[in-house]
């Protein structure tokens, strides 16, 4: 490769620590003494792959490099697998370059041509990487030990963006946190709100896109992270709720995380057994729902997550005592879902995620609100999806949630039972109406306004809203009894307005 006397080139970094693992990474980390840029394009015209110049302020350098199937063992089985290799330029000794980096996994370089046979089809014994390494700061011993040590006691005074990324690496790698460099994140833990909001935000869906992501908010939580993060949920901790309720606001609202992780099987729930997923509807809308990308970082899944943790993020400043002194919170999931968006858009999230998260939390208590005996009507499914905007599912998953996160240890499998038949008759209720309306528009707002002699404006929409809502209730299924209904609507329009002028 471009490992040379003149140049010496060392894989280094997360390429380094998964090869010690055991684990497949396509992106490759290169610490250069010389120009990176000279170099990556050297590397570029020789492997006829792609060069970019990524940043000259500091000296990296990008080569992409598209291998055709088969070329990497372990790369898996697409017809061609993309390849990104960053060079970075270094001043003074490898060794001070190593020493600079945050933990000591990320601190192991190995020279290039050690692992350039991985690119040329030969097979490479990856445990042999172990030793060619330069390792200044003890990392193998830690990848060994299952351990995540700073690689100094100044890491996060540094960069306080490590902290996050701490706690991510030692969830998503199964390490425990040396006591030091726990200390030390619970000493820097409240410069968080220093990094910027981009960082934080990668970190933060990197983090909650991992299974058990319940437990990976109580580690944050311990280590004095999650409420730097979010200052909010400070004020829900303590905040006792109804004796239905089994954990106080903030421990149910991490516990949401984790029941919606068990109600999607992608993780267990303590409290939880294999017969509760035998209840959960298996909709194959729901499961491409949960998967699809809501933006090139998160799925609408990982947004639930987030969801679930913020949803009852306006319990503290609504809680009143009635009456009989039981605690109630009214208005919260409205309140809750101005306080989201604000929160959203101080960390920079898009648009679109804030907007789904903010309807998860601003509907979540609507599915037990739909009908106070029986199922609910045709008017309330076909309502609650209009009104949900797009997260009519994901509500849904969040309503189960919380359920199991109200409940607890004490839930009763007939609730839970009840609790899905309800979302299993809201799910094929909604599958009918879609079934019916999707496919047939059986008037127009011209043809509309042609039989009633309407001009162009706003009421013509509103009756189009309430002629669909007929259909997908049954109600109506011609343009005829359309236009009676929407004539009929009118005239009690008419004669209300007339009743209340006398």
């Amino acid at each position: 490769m471009a490992d040379t006397e003149a140049h010496p080139c060392h894989v280094v970094g997360g390429f380094v620590r998964d090869a010690v693992l055991g684990r497949t990474s396509r992106d490759i980390d290169l610490a250069v003494a010389g120009s990176p840029f000279q170099i990556a394009q050297e590397v570029a015209r020789a492997l006829g792959a792609s060069y970019v110049p990524l940043d000259e302020a500091h000296s990296v350098a990008r080569v992409v490099l598209q291998l055709p199937r088969g070329t990497v063992r372990g790369l898996g089985e697409a017809e061609t697998t993309q390849v990104v290799i960053d060079f970075a330029g270094y001043e003074g000794t490898l060794d001070t370059d190593l020493r600079r980096r945050d933990f000591t996994i990320d601190a192991i370089a190995v020279p290039a041509a050690v692992v350039a046979s991985a690119f040329t089809g030969e097979h490479v014994a990856w445990e042999r990487i172990a030793q060619h390494a330069v390792d200044p700061t003890g990392g193998l011993q830690d990848l060994s030990a299952r351990k995540l040590r700073a690689t100094g006691p100044s890491v996060f005074e540094a960069d306080p963006g490590r902290l996050l990324r701490a706690v991510r690496l030692a969830r998503e790698f199964s390490l425990s946190i040396e006591p030091r460099t726990e200390a030390a994140i619970r000493a820097s833990a409240g410069r968080l709100p220093e990094v910027a909001a981009e960082r934080t935000r990668e970190e933060l869906l990197r983090l909650l896109a991992l299974p058990d992501a319940g437990e990976s908010l109580h580690a944050l939580d311990r280590l004095g992270l999650l409420t730097s993060l979010f200052p909010e949920l400070e004020r829900c901790r303590g905040v006792e709720q109804p004796t239905v309720h089994f954990w106080d606001v903030l421990e149910h609202s991490i516990q949401t995380v984790s029941t919606f992780e068990m109600v999607t099987a992608e993780s267990d729930w303590r409290y939880g057994n294999e017969e509760m997923l035998d209840y959960v509807p298996d909709d194959p809308a729901c499961r491409v729902h949960l998967e699809e990308m809501a933006s090139t970082e998160a799925s609408r899944g990982v947004l639930i997550k987030l969801a679930c943790l913020l949803h009852d993020i306006a319990k503290p400043q609504t809680r009143v005592l009635d009456d009989t002194g039981r605690a109630r919170f009214l208005g919260h999931a409205a309140d809750g879902a101005a306080m989201v968006r604000d929160m959203l858009q101080r960390l920079r999230f898009s648009t679109s995620e804030a907007s789904y998260v903010e309807m998860l939390v601003r509907q979540h208590l609507r599915p037990a609100q739909m009908s106070c005996e029986g199922m609910p009507t045709s008017r309330a499914v076909y309502r609650f999806f209009r009104d949900s905007d797009g997260a009519g599912i994901g509500v849904l998953y969040v309503a189960m949630a919380d359920y199991l996160a109200c409940r607890g240890p004490l839930f009763t499998m007939s609730e839970w039972q009840a609790v899905c038949s309800l979302v299993r008759f809201i799910l094929s209720e909604h599958r009918r109406q879609e079934a019916v309306i999707a496919p047939s528009k059986i008037i127009d707002g011209h043809e509309l306004m042609r039989a009633l002699g309407l001009g162009p404006g706003p009421a013509v929409g509103t009756l189009l809203e309430t002629i669909r809502e007929s259909q997908a209730a049954g109600l109506v299924s011609s343009s005829e009894e359309a236009i009676q209904l929407a004539r009929k609507t009118l005239e009690s329009e008419r004669s209300t307005v007339v009743r209340t002028a006398k």
